[in-house]
């Protein structure tokens, strides 16, 4: 990690970095490329994780909507019934 700070934080040329540590050059290009590959992973995961928790969120308030619109339903089919039953002995 010390050795791609001096590349990516520094802006030191790879190759004066791997002359003074005593690696190949191609060892830094390696070590890069791992660690934006490894690093991208780790943000997408963190991304799920974010996306996930924002759908339970959503279900659980369409789930509640679901809930309350029922009981509605049952409250005017109830009300709906009553006034059938009252209606009908007028007849």
């Amino acid at each position: 990690m010390k050795i791609l700070r001096e590349v990516l934080e520094d802006g030191k040329p790879i190759s004066q970095v791997a002359e003074s540590h005593g690696v190949h050059p191609n060892n830094i290009f390696n070590w890069r490329k791992q660690l934006f590959e490894e690093g991208l992973q780790t943000f997408q995961i963190k991304r799920s994780d974010i996306s996930n928790k924002a759908e339970e969120r959503v279900i659980h308030r369409l789930e509640e909507k679901i809930k309350h619109k029922d009981e509605i339903i049952a409250e005017l089919a109830g009300e709906l019934l009553e006034l059938k039953k009252n209606y009908s002995g007028r007849l």
